[in-house]
């Protein structure tokens, strides 16, 4: 079934704009209304596919005193029908709450709340929530419900509604919207404050009186221009540093450097990479058997088949021991985590019946779990975490959970946990949330203090996009305040390497060709624009330059390429120094190197 989500997403709509009425802004109790000129409350409208006929599937019904409901009525064809409200987003807050009262009748698919919050997007949503994997439906009373979600800073504007999935009627009153436990009614609406209109002087002369020039002409002057830097890093439990693209030379050129500094000066020992835990597992196994180039093109994402990445990975292999060095993963691969459970098990199992057995059944469900029909996948996957846990339990019991088995067996429960969810009716969990629990799994460990290399839409401070992109970085601030400090790296112009692969984990072949392709200009004026005024190459301080700037949550537009080829999705409109710590900046960049032609 395709999603409520994917259809608001790409939906095209004509927005009604709300009135206000008495001391309400909005008209969320649905009671504004024209008998005569109208069929749907002031402000109100429709989104979905009911075919809303003379005014039948879509409207409102007057109840006792005088007040209004909001009504939708299934057809036959359609698929879902809801009845929406616009308010601009003129707030600031951290988290938004939507109340509404419903009932319903007869309802054979689904029923409840929904709310999307878009930027400045046409394409994609900033956030959305709905109450559609609560799977509410038959009948019922009045009765109220609540859906909340973060509240992002790049909000224009904030879409709530009442949803009919399927078949039945569906009746909605007395919404209420809150903003960090404040009425949006009477909350005092913020201005928003854009690049575009920013004082450009004041603006330079912050950032330069808070950068330092990069030195990128050798190693050693690359080394040198990083110590302030440094100096700010020694204390931190988890360093993250980023790039605006996965395929630039130059940033993991600075990673590399960065990294080994803080391993050698400062004491870090773990570097987790945005690729598969249970690969990179692998990959460690075979660095004293293996040629390192074999178990790059094996088990590393084909854009991190690069010299750049080699060159660290050489380092790791002959300094892990002398520093007591792991390397990590923290995404999910279906792939090979069976494999590495049954080699980690090896000794124990031969004695260990019961083991042998779970082991066993384990391995049937992993075999089978390739199918075609998704509810059969969804079952048989279901099946594979009640089998992790059930083996989890009895190495538990029989005193045998080594904390090396028992990092695998966590981060196989990490895998298959939205399973879980689905069948217990929770939130799902994005791939966001899903890597910052496995950096926060490492860092509960007291001696560990980890470098992570990702993206900067995953690092970031804040969400980026859709209630998902950002969510690691945000929620491992939010867990680790200060011990995380995240440098984000940013171009301009150049070229970069990228892959043409839709789903980067949606199989376990690694051989997708490196391409290149140059950065495109844009009429937008981005922030790269606006940082490439001060200087060709500098690290900025942005935790400063935060509290001297009035105000600092300043909207304007940056560019996140992914592994794929740059497309006009990848520009965001972002409170762009809200999202990092510290700041690289190369105006001009060079894409990486393939290992394998």
């Amino acid at each position: 079934m395709i999603s409520i989500k994917s259809y608001f997403i790409c939906l095209v709509i004509l927005v009604t704009h709300s009135t206000a009425f008495g001391q309400n802004k909005y008209n969320l109790n649905f009671d504004s209304f024209d008998s005569i000129n109208q069929n749907l409350p002031n402000g109100w409208f429709k989104w979905g596919s009911y075919e809303n006929l003379n005014g039948e599937n879509l409207t409102k019904e007057k109840l006792d005193n005088e007040n209004y409901v909001g009504k939708v009525i299934s057809d036959r064809k359609g698929k879902f029908g809801c009845i929406t409200y616009r308010i601009p987003a003129h707030y600031t807050g951290d988290t938004i709450r939507l109340t509404g009262r419903i009932k319903y009748e007869n309802v054979k698919g689904f029923v409840g709340l929904l709310m999307r919050i878009d930027g400045n997007s046409k394409k994609r949503a900033l956030a959305f929530e709905s109450m559609q994997k609560l799977r509410i439906k038959g009948t019922n009373d009045w009765k109220e419900y609540t859906i909340k979600s973060p509240y992002p800073s790049g909000a224009k504007s904030i879409y709530v509604g009442g949803i009919l999935g399927g078949k039945g009627i569906a009746w909605f009153d007395d919404f209420k919207i809150t903003i960090d436990g404040k009425d949006i009614q009477t909350i005092e609406e913020t201005p928003k404050t854009y690049l575009k209109d920013y004082n450009v002087t004041a603006l330079n002369s912050a950032i330069g009186s808070l950068s330092m020039p990069i030195n990128l002409s050798t190693n050693d002057s690359l080394f040198d221009s990083l110590d302030p830097l440094m100096a700010k890093l020694g204390d931190k439990k988890i360093v993250a540093i980023g790039e605006s693209t996965h395929g630039s030379s130059e940033f993991y050129q600075l990673r590399e450097i960065i990294t080994k500094r803080l391993i050698q000066e400062k004491g870090f020992n773990v570097v987790v990479l945005e690729s598969p835990y249970d690969d990179i597992e692998l990959l460690n196994k075979g660095l004293e058997s293996n040629s390192l180039d074999s178990l790059i093109n094996k088990h590393l994402f084909s854009i991190y088949q690069t010299q750049e990445v080699k060159s660290f990975l050489q380092w790791y292999k002959d300094n892990r021991k002398r520093y007591d060095l792991k390397f990590k993963g923290c995404d999910d691969s279906f792939w090979v985590f069976n494999k590495l459970l049954q080699n980690n098990l090896k000794s124990i199992k031969i004695d260990d019946k019961k083991l042998n057995q779970l082991l066993k059944q384990l391995k049937s469900n992993w075999t089978k779990s390739a199918v075609n029909s998704l509810k059969k996948e969804a079952k048989i996957s279901a099946s594979i975490y009640y089998n992790i846990l059930a083996i989890e339990n009895h190495l538990k019991s029989t005193d045998n959970l080594t904390p090396t088995v028992e990092e695998i067996l966590f981060n196989s429960k990490n895998t298959y946990v939205n399973y879980i969810n689905i069948e217990n009716r929770k939130p799902i969990q994005s791939r966001d949330e899903i890597m910052a629990d496995r950096v926060s799994y490492l860092a509960q460990n007291k001696n560990n203090k980890i470098v992570v290399w990702a993206h900067n839409a995953h690092i970031s401070n804040e969400i980026i996009v859709d209630d998902e992109i950002g969510i690691m970085g945000r929620d491992l601030k939010q867990e680790f305040g200060k011990d995380y400090h995240t440098i984000g790296l940013s171009t301009l112009n150049g070229n970069y390497s990228f892959i043409e692969e839709k789903f980067i984990n949606g199989d376990h072949f690694y051989t997708e060709k490196l391409k290149k392709a140059k950065i495109q200009p844009t009429e937008t004026y981005l922030w790269e624009n606006a940082l490439a005024l001060n200087g060709k190459s500098y690290c900025l301080d942005v935790s400063s330059l935060r509290q001297i700037l009035k105000p600092n949550d300043i909207l304007g537009s940056v560019k996140l390429i992914g592994y794929a080829k740059e497309t006009e999705d990848d520009v965001y409109e972002l409170p762009f120094l809200k999202l990092f710590d510290s700041l690289i900046f190369i105006e001009d960049t060079n894409e990486t190197t393939p290992l394998y032609d």
